[in-house]
């Protein structure tokens, strides 16, 4: 498959640092880099859509996003990378697939699926190479942070692809629970989450939650850790609304090496 559009005139690559000069704290910009925007057209007025995270493992690149947002994407699927300037990357989804076909591996419980990515095109190549979060800082235990600490999760909101611009939105939030089994708002079926004080939104769906993200000032450690994917918004019958997130030790039963 071909790629759809050619990068503007800007380099894809959006940082001369490279992975390998990068140290374990990411800034917002840094997670900015490796969340994408996945883009499903119904007709010239709808759309399915939500947000993606690239990750490398073993010196393999994989996608990973909510399965209620994968399951929408279809052959003409999209990918939107945000690029320098704040410009849109937009490659077709099967132009990276590894197998030139929508293959996603998913959870069986949890609200997740992967695909594994794999491309001749160079500039996409090393793209991938600098800009896709590791695997050793995805958190694989079952306790989950301190609620005084600062959690970051981000999207991109509901979008067509008449861009000129395009940059995710950026929340900083905290933890509202610790580990709750609930159903999933997808499939109604029991899955394990965690809540945060702050809802989610439409096109958000899919994309990491971060624990210590560097800013200026943040309350967290010396290395940001992959803490989960937003799987949606929890609501109830008296307004209240809260971002349910699915814990990221359910990534490790589907990121085979």
């Amino acid at each position: 498959m071909r790629t759809l559009f050619i990068f503007l005139t800007v380099s894809f690559a959006t940082s001369i640092a490279s992975y390998a000069q990068r140290d374990s704290l990411w800034s917002q910009d840094d997670i900015s880099n490796v969340t994408v925007f996945l883009y499903q057209e119904i007709s010239d007025m709808s759309a399915q859509s939500g947000s993606g995270t690239i990750i490398n493992h073993n010196g393999k690149y994989f996608l990973l996003t909510a399965n209620h947002v994968a399951k929408e994407m279809r052959n003409d699927a999209k990918v939107v990378f945000r690029i320098a300037g704040d410009k849109p990357g937009i490659v077709d989804l099967l132009a990276l697939s590894k197998t030139h076909s929508l293959k996603w591996t998913t959870h069986p419980i949890a609200d997740l699926s992967l695909m594994e990515l794999a491309t001749t095109n160079k500039e996409i190549e090393q793209r991938l190479k600098e800009w896709s979060f590791p695997s050793y800082l995805i958190y694989g235990g079952r306790e989950t942070a301190p609620k005084d600490v600062d959690i970051t999760f981000l999207g991109y909101p509901l979008l067509d692809l008449q861009l000129e611009h395009f940059s995710p939105l950026i929340f900083t939030s905290h933890l509202a629970s610790g580990l709750i089994t609930q159903r999933r708002a997808d499939t109604k079926t029991k899955c394990t989450f965690f809540y945060l004080d702050l809802p989610s939104m439409q096109g958000c769906s899919g994309s990491g939650v971060y624990y210590s993200v560097k800013k200026a000032m943040f309350i967290g450690g010396n290395k940001t850790i992959f803490l989960g994917v937003v799987h949606g918004t929890q609501a109830d019958n008296t307004g209240g609304k809260l971002a349910a997130i699915t814990p990221s030790y359910y990534i490790w039963d589907i990121l085979k090496d």
